[in-house]
Parts: structure tokens; sequence; C-alpha cells
């Protein structure tokens, strides 16, 4: 998957319009633009942080094909978890924050 179709896929998923995010991102349309039509392969760093942080991914998302699978699962599993957090009460989200914390706390130890 190319940088472009990783940046149309983030906006698909979120039901963000690429101009929207070029607004909100604070990014040129051109710049998607050269990368759809692969006369650029690869934006400035620069332009990709102001994308991974509007989608709040890592960087390392743009990155490599081979470990794409693997993004795109974690990419997946966080988005839900982020999903069901908007459906969530105030109480909820404390339970499952002290919850969420034990488990990661337990990994770590």
């Amino acid at each position: 998957m190319t940088i472009y179709e990783k940046i149309q896929y983030l906006c698909d998923e979120n039901g963000i319009k690429l101009a929207t995010l070029c607004k909100e991102a604070k990014i040129s349309k051109s710049t998607l633009s050269e990368l759809k039509t692969g006369r650029t392969k690869t934006p400035s760093t620069q332009t990709l942080s102001k994308i991974a942080n509007y989608f709040s991914v890592s960087l390392d998302y743009f990155d490599n094909d081979n470990i794409e699978d693997t993004k795109d699962e974690l990419f997946q599993k966080r988005k839900l978890l982020f999903d069901m957090s908007k459906k969530a009460t105030k109480e909820q989200l404390d339970t499952f924050l002290v919850m969420f914390k034990a488990v990661i706390d337990e990994k770590t130890e």
C-alpha cells in the first residue's frame, strides 16, 4: 500500500474528506495530489507528522509495507477501543482505565 493509499484509508475509516484533512492538518492539497499521481513517493517528515498527528497514528504507520499487516491490525484495535470509548459513560471509562492499566502493568512486571 502506498503512502497515499494509507492516507486515503485513514480518511475513509474516519469519515474524513481529503480536503478536510488538508484544511484541518494545514497541508497543501497539491502535496496529496503529487502523492496520488506518483510524482512524489514520500512527502516531507513534517507533512507526514501533521497527518499522523491528525489521525493519532505513529509515523511508523507510513513505513515499510512488510510490517503493514501488523500495524493495520494494531490500528484497527486501537480504533475499536477509541470508538467504543465514545459510547461509554464517565464511570465506565474510569473502570476501563483502571482495568487497562492493571493489564498493562502486569505485562511490564
